[in-house]
């Protein structure tokens, strides 16, 4: 694969762990260009790897006091030198990644530019320290004559379920939210100890509740930041949830009788203006029911282009890609009103935000861009045919190549997680389990991902495709030997259905090799990759409840292969979605990742894999034994 939108690293890594302790271990060339020292949590750090940079602070990764402040926040640091990648694992966790060289660099899955590039002097790499600490959601104020490292309310998330709204906030240092002023229509929290630069006004218009502004007071050494909630008579505030670390809900209940609301995807940041050449920014996306369906508004700050997709039925999916664009908040999905089931922002990648509309048939669909954004109507209508793609603009110059879209079954959206609900109940929203009974219970399809005309995602000069098939044939052994009969649904790098076919024609023709031999289970495997080092680790795709089980199998022989088990989820995988068997795609690890690499191009790794994978396959079997068949 070559997309991916969840990752987070496990704080507790060995790899982290190593690099810290190779760290502590070095020695510590004293290079400070200018040393400073500052108060974090009334306890000074001395920071004397210091340099200025393009008129900026830049901070050395060997730095005692630097590796001090890591560890009292709850972060760590994975870096060797000579090394290109560093990659920061904060306590949230969010994996934030700089490369040597480049100004860019990645908070998860928000791509941003620093102020200078990473370099590195005497074998020590240096960051740009005002960026770090940005992404440690703290910031550097000058009180008087000391300078102070204050954490910050970084952000507040909006989230809307029926007819309630909830506030999420998280700061840089344990906080909780006492209420200081309250009356029939606002209520007011102080988050005491945290500043933040989140100062404005917000309109929610959700539920009841009207708007939020935020300020802030108190001193540098004592901050307060004041969280103003307005709403209307009827909607009832609940008690804050301090959990006592970094994050706050503040809920919102509607009581009175007014119609359900719209739901609100906003970001958790203010609005500043884009400037004139720089990227626009995306700042909210909100879909509210409509008098024939459902109005999706994307609000964009700036100018910008845009291309729209979808596939037809029956994936009834539909994507929108703004680009020269930035998204202001973090990733979201959420669910929407009849007939738009849900609704996903994320930072495509650096210069492109993508919305993407999960739909409930293949619905019409038009467009209105304009000035300050790009309104999407999808009515109740179910129609037969539509053009599959489209373009516009968004700004100063406002265009369209196609505004009304009679009918739009847009194209697969990138696997982001899903609410499971508890690990017996999961939330499912595609109805009971399967009655499926394989034709041919000792039957397994394994499907090595891409291939032919599609390559994969490639790195270093390695291929994807080339990776999944060597590994599916390492697995194929392993299973006959076992007694299970195996078939591939491509035994060397072809396409499956034709070059450079479409992606439905491809995939289905994949399905329809296990679907057509009545399979007892199918597994594709894949490689993944990301615009950054960052993300490492193996994911495991399901679409239906039938694959559950045996992503838990899988997911339990391959927790020690060597990487991150980035767990299960959710997803509208076509290949897993239409198998009509138990099936899992498997993202065994990353090929952007220097340390996945070394494991993906090691054989001896790929065939341990495959062990396990065929380890996992044997515990499901066990556990659930083929309908009107016996244990395997």
């Amino acid at each position: 694969m070559s997309w991916i939108n969840r990752f987070v690293a496990r704080i507790g890594s060995s790899a982290a762990a190593a690099a810290l302790t190779l760290l502590a271990t070095r020695a510590l060339p004293a290079c400070a260009d200018a040393p400073l020292t500052a108060l974090y949590q009334e306890q000074p750090i001395r920071f004397t790897h210091v340099a200025e940079q393009s008129g900026a602070l830049a901070i050395g990764l060997n730095d005692p006091g630097f590796r001090t402040l890591l560890h009292d926040t709850g972060s760590l640091l994975t870096w060797k030198s000579g090394e290109r990648y560093i990659l920061i694992t904060t306590s949230a966790p969010t994996v934030v990644s700089f490369a040597v060289g480049d100004r860019r660099y990645d908070v998860g899955p928000i791509s941003l530019q620093a102020s200078f590039a990473p370099y590195e002097r005497e074998n020590e790499a240096y960051l740009p320290f005002a960026e770090v600490l940005r992404a440690l959601d703290l910031a550097l104020r000058q009180d008087g004559g000391e300078k102070i490292l204050q954490p910050q309310l970084a952000s507040l998330d909006v989230r809307q379920e029926s007819n309630r709204v909830s506030l999420f906030a998280h700061a840089g240092a344990p906080v909780q939210a006492r209420v200081v002023r309250q009356s029939a229509t606002a209520i007011t929290y102080a988050f005491d100890g945290v500043g933040t630069s989140l100062v404005g006004t917000r309109r929610i218009g959700q539920a009841g509740v009207r708007n939020v502004d935020v300020d802030s007071a108190g001193t540098v050494r004592a901050p307060t930041t004041l969280v103003t909630v307005s709403f209307d008579a009827g909607t009832v505030a609940q008690p804050p949830q301090n959990s006592a670390e970094r994050d706050v809900s503040l809920a919102f209940d509607l009581r009175a009788t007014a119609a359900p609301a719209a739901v609100a995807l906003e970001s958790s940041t203010p609005q500043p203006a884009s400037s004139t050449n720089g990227p626009a920014l995306v700042t909210a996306v909100t879909a509210q029911p409509a008098s024939d369906g459902a109005s999706v508004t994307i609000a964009v700050n700036g100018d910008a282009t845009y291309e729209w997709h979808r596939l037809r039925d029956p994936d009834n999916r539909f994507w929108i890609d703004i680009k020269n664009a930035q998204l202001q908040g973090p990733p979201v999905e959420e669910p929407a009103p009849n007939p738009v089931i849900s609704v996903r922002v994320r930072q495509d990648d650096s210069t492109t935000v993508r919305v993407a509309l999960s739909l409930d048939g293949p619905k019409t669909i038009s467009f209105e861009p304009s000035a300050t954004g790009l309104t999407i109507d999808v009515g109740t209508e179910d129609v037969a045919d539509a053009p599959r793609s489209g373009n516009g603009s968004i700004g100063q110059v406002v265009s369209s190549s196609a505004q009304s879209v009679t009918a739009v079954t847009p194209a697969p959206l990138e696997p982001s997680p899903s609410d499971f609900g508890s690990s017996d109940q999961p939330g499912w929203k595609f109805g009971a389990r399967s009655s499926y009974v394989p034709t041919n219970p000792r039957l397994i399809v394994i499907d090595p991902g891409h291939g032919g005309s599609d390559r994969g995602t490639f790195h270093g000069g390695v291929a994807e495709a080339d990776l999944t098939l060597d590994m599916a044939k390492r697995l194929r052994e392993i299973l006959i030997a076992r007694g299970w009969e195996v078939k591939l649904t491509r035994e060397t790098d072809v396409d499956v259905y034709a070059p450079n076919d479409s992606p439905r024609d491809e995939l289905q023709t994949r399905d329809d090799i296990a679907n057509k031999a009545g399979a007892r289970l199918f597994l594709s495997i894949h490689a993944n990759a990301f615009i950054n080092s960052g993300p490492y680790g193996t994911t495991y795709y399901v679409s239906k409840p039938d694959d559950l089980a045996l992503a838990r199998a899988l997911e339990r022989d391959l927790a020690n292969d060597g990487t991150k088990d980035d767990g299960i989820v959710k997803s509208h995988m076509y290949v897993t979605l239409h198998a009509r068997m138990p099936a899992v795609l498997i993202e065994t690890a990353f090929l952007s990742n220097p340390s996945d690499y070394a494991l993906l191009t090691s054989a001896a790794w790929r065939q341990k894999v495959a062990q396990e994978i065929a380890d996992g396959i044997a515990e499901y079997a066990q556990e659930y034994p083929a309908r009107n068949q016996p244990a395997q």
